[in-house]
């Protein structure tokens, strides 16, 4: 005959295994909300890539386009996220902020006080991004041939320096008129040239453009290419750039699709560099909207956005840390 064995549990010992369970739960319930916010987490140095919903969107970057509305869904996807992000100046017109430009102020890419370089490529009448950067402390070199420059209102002289050129992708000048409030200004020659020789002019082949901002009215599709190609970017940190496709909207339509997809592989250039979407805003102010049919849509043909080299600033430094090269004379 077998022995019975009875088993009996206390109070104090059921209450130990109940806080045992509950405590091994609780246990692997953060370890796995850790491993879920390590995928997530950004970085303090260097944020990590944006985890987009729709995963077949970054399968598709390089894949052609399959409408109109597919490249304006692409171009406002972003590719990293700025956690410091800052608005320097701006003017409202028409009840809306316009020329105001995004800046990243993560440390990767941070624009240092006093030791930071602007081009500012396209100034206008409105100064007010170029004054916020020359306060903020950077050099800020502005560039435009259709300004009088004599008449351009510059608030911080000590660090803001205006030059009539025009960005182009070869050099010429040119003879034309802007109308103001419906009334033509004197005629004025304007001064186009490259990137490469402005560089030249102002002795600066050797130093970092921690911001370029380009904004040259439907002549960044000639100028990027040529940045590209010659490794003009290989010092910039930020690019910002008003992307302008108005031309669409006199194009004839089997020609749309085709000029969306060019300004695409244009743009999917920059990320070969390094460059990637961290700031996205459809212009509203200047009216130019197309009207995509196929989806009764009306898109907004001119938008702002930033671009930023991850990890520039630990590069830099890295760089200018390395030995210089055993060279044999």
């Amino acid at each position: 005959m077998m022995a019975r064995i009875r088993l009996r549990i206390t109070p104090l010992a059921g209450y130990l295994c109940v806080l045992a369970f509950y405590s091994g739960m609780m246990f692997l319930s953060v370890i796995s909300e850790k491993e879920k916010a390590a995928s997530l987490t950004l970085d303090s140095e260097e944020p990590a890539f944006i985890r987009l919903h729709k995963s077949s969107r970054s399968k598709n970057d390089n894949v052609a386009l399959q409408d109109v509305a597919d490249f304006f869904d692409r171009i406002s996807t972003l590719e990293t996220r700025c956690r410091k992000m800052v608005r320097f100046g701006g003017t409202f017109c028409k009840g809306y902020l316009d020329n105001e430009k995004y800046v990243c102020m993560d440390d990767d890419v941070l624009l240092r006080s006093r030791n930071c370089t602007v081009y500012s490529f396209g100034v206008g009448a409105d100064t007010t991004f170029d004054d916020t950067a020359s306060y903020y402390g950077c050099d800020v070199f502005m560039f435009d041939p259709t300004v009088n420059g004599t008449e351009l209102q510059m608030s911080n002289t000590k660090r803001e320096t205006f030059y009539p050129w025009g960005l182009s992708a070869r050099h010429y000048k040119q003879n034309f008129t802007i109308e103001f409030d419906d009334k033509p200004s004197a005629l004025i020659v304007g001064e186009f040239t490259t990137y490469e020789d402005i560089r030249k002019r102002l002795s600066h082949q050797e130093r970092d453009v921690n911001y370029l901002k380009i904004d040259i009215e439907n002549m960044e599709w000639s100028v990027l290419p040529q940045l590209v190609r010659d490794g003009h970017l290989d010092r910039v940190s930020q690019l910002a750039i008003e992307v302008h496709t108005m031309d669409i909207i006199i194009a004839p339509p089997e020609k749309v699709l085709p000029m969306l997809q060019s300004y695409w592989q244009i743009l999917e250039s920059l990320k070969q560099l390094g460059f990637l979407r961290a700031k996205h805003r459809f212009n509203t102010v200047l009216e130019s909207t197309y009207l995509d049919r196929a989806h009764n849509r009306s898109l907004s043909t001119c938008m702002e956005i930033l671009y930023i080299k991850r990890g520039f600033n630990r590069r830099s430094q890295l760089q200018r840390h390395l030995p210089p090269p055993d060279v044999s004379l």
